[in-house]
C-alpha cells in the first residue's frame, strides 16, 4: 500500500451517507481538491500500523510540515508521548466504528498543539486502514485550562477557613509542649519529641496537598493507585466535613489498588468537587460515602450524599457552564469536572438514591 494519489474509487471516506459514488465521481475535481485544501480540518489516511499514506495539503496550515514531510512517516512519530498510551487504546478496533479523540501532536516548530481527531476504521479492496479528520482545539484547551484553574483557585479559597482550623488545632498542641519545655528545661520527656514531631507531619500533609492541587494543570499522566488518590481527597476534605457537622466514610472494598492512568491532579480535582458539594448540600450534616466496585475494563467511584437529591429536571442540567443552584456557587465546578473525566476517557452520571433521600455522583474510569 503505497502513497495514494487522490483517487475517489480508492477514497471512499469522504462519501456523505446520503450520496451515491457515482454523485461524487461528477463533481469536477477542482471543487473536490479545493474542498480538501482550504477546510480547517486535515484529512489523512494511514495504514493499521500507522504509516501515513495520504495526508491533505493543507497539513502545513496546522502542523507547519509539509504533505511530502509526513508521507511515508509513522503518525505515533508526531503524537505526545504521554498521549501513545490513551491513543492506542482508544483507535476503533471494528470497522465503521466512528471514535472522537483528543490528543497532542508535535508542530514543525517543536512545540505540541492540541488536536481533536473523529477516526474510523474501514476496508476497501481488501485492505483495512484508518480514516482520520483532525482539527487543532488548542484555543479551546487553553479556554478549558483557564476555567478549570480558576474553578480550582476558587475551591482552594473555600476550603482555607477549614484548613486554618485544622492547622491551628497541632499548633495549639505545639506552643503548649514549648511552653512545659521552656518551664521544665531539665524534665523533657523523651515521648513530647514523638508527639511534636507527629503534629508537624499533620500540618506537613495538609500544606503540602493543599499546594499540590493549587498547581496549574500540566497534563502530566501516570499509573496511580485509585484508592491512594481518594485517601488523599479525603485526608484533605476532612477539615471542612468537620466544620460542616459531616463525616466522610471511604469504603474502597478491595479496589483500591486499581491503577489508572492518569494526571493525579487533575483527578484529586475532580473528587474534591464532587465531596464538596456533598459536603455543602446537607446542612443538617450526615455522612458523605465514597464506595468503590469494579470490572475488569472500569471503575466506579460513587460519591454519596444525604441531601435533599437532585430534581430530575435538573439532572441534564447541573453540568452546564455557570448553571448553580447555590447562592455564591461559580456554576463551573462540575462543568469542569466532566471536562476532567472526558480528557481521562471516563464519565460522570447523577443517579437518585434508592431510599429517596440523597444523590449518588458516579463517576466511571477505564483501567489498565
Amino acid at each position: 500500500m503505497g502513497n495514494w494519489d487522490f483517487d475517489w474509487e480508492r477514497f471512499s471516506i469522504l462519501r456523505h451517507k446520503n450520496s451515491t459514488e457515482e454523485e461524487w465521481k461528477d463533481l469536477p475535481s477542482s471543487a473536490l481538491y479545493w474542498m480538501l485544501e482550504n477546510s480547517k480540518q486535515v484529512f489523512s489516511i494511514s495504514t493499521l500500523e500507522g504509516k501515513i499514506v495520504f495526508i491533505s495539503q493543507n497539513v502545513n496550515k496546522v502542523y507547519g510540515y509539509s504533505k511530502e514531510e509526513m508521507l511515508g512517516k509513522n503518525r505515533y512519530e508526531f503524537i505526545h508521548e504521554d498521549d501513545l498510551h490513551y491513543f492506542d487504546t482508544k483507535v476503533p478496533p471494528r470497522e465503521n466504528e466512528r471514535i472522537k479523540l483528543t490528543y497532542r501532536m508535535r508542530h514543525k516548530e517543536g512545540h505540541y498543539i492540541w488536536t481533536e481527531t473523529y477516526t474510523s476504521k474501514l476496508k476497501e479492496n481488501g485492505i483495512e486502514y484508518y480514516v482520520m479528520v483532525t482539527s487543532d482545539i488548542t484555543s479551546k484547551k487553553d479556554v478549558e485550562n483557564l476555567l478549570a484553574q480558576s474553578e480550582k483557585l476558587s475551591v482552594v479559597g473555600q476550603l482555607s477557613a477549614g484548613i486554618a482550623h485544622e492547622i491551628r488545632n497541632p499548633l495549639t498542641s505545639l506552643k503548649g509542649f514549648l511552653n512545659i519545655m521552656a518551664a521544665s528545661p531539665n524534665k523533657i520527656h523523651p515521648q513530647y519529641y514523638q508527639i511534636m514531631k507527629e503534629e508537624l507531619e499533620k500540618i506537613e500533609s495538609i500544606t503540602s496537598e493543599l499546594l499540590y492541587i493549587s498547581k496549574p494543570q500540566v497534563d502530566y499522566r501516570t499509573e496511580e493507585k485509585i484508592g491512594a488518590i481518594l485517601q488523599d481527597v479525603c485526608t484533605l476534605m476532612q477539615s471542612q466535613a468537620r466544620l460542616n457537622n459531616v463525616t466522610i466514610s471511604l469504603q474502597e472494598s478491595g479496589y483500591g489498588n486499581i491503577l489508572l492512568y492518569c494526571d493525579k491532579s487533575q483527578m484529586k480535582q475532580v473528587f474534591i468537587n464532587l465531596i464538596k458539594n456533598a459536603i455543602e448540600i446537607m446542612e443538617q450534616g450526615g455522612t458523605v460515602y465514597v464506595k468503590l466496585k469494579a470490572d475488569t475494563k472500569k471503575v466506579m467511584i460513587d460519591v454519596i450524599d444525604e441531601g435533599p437529591g437532585v430534581p430530575i429536571a435538573l439532572i441534564d442540567k447541573i453540568k452546564e457552564p455557570f448553571f448553580t443552584t447555590k447562592e455564591n456557587g461559580t456554576g463551573l465546578g462540575l462543568m469542569v469536572t466532566n471536562q476532567l473525566l472526558e480528557k481521562h476517557n471516563g464519565t460522570l452520571s447523577v443517579l437518585q438514591n434508592e431510599e429517596g433521600q440523597g444523590a449518588t455522583f458516579r463517576v466511571t474510569l477505564p483501567i489498565i
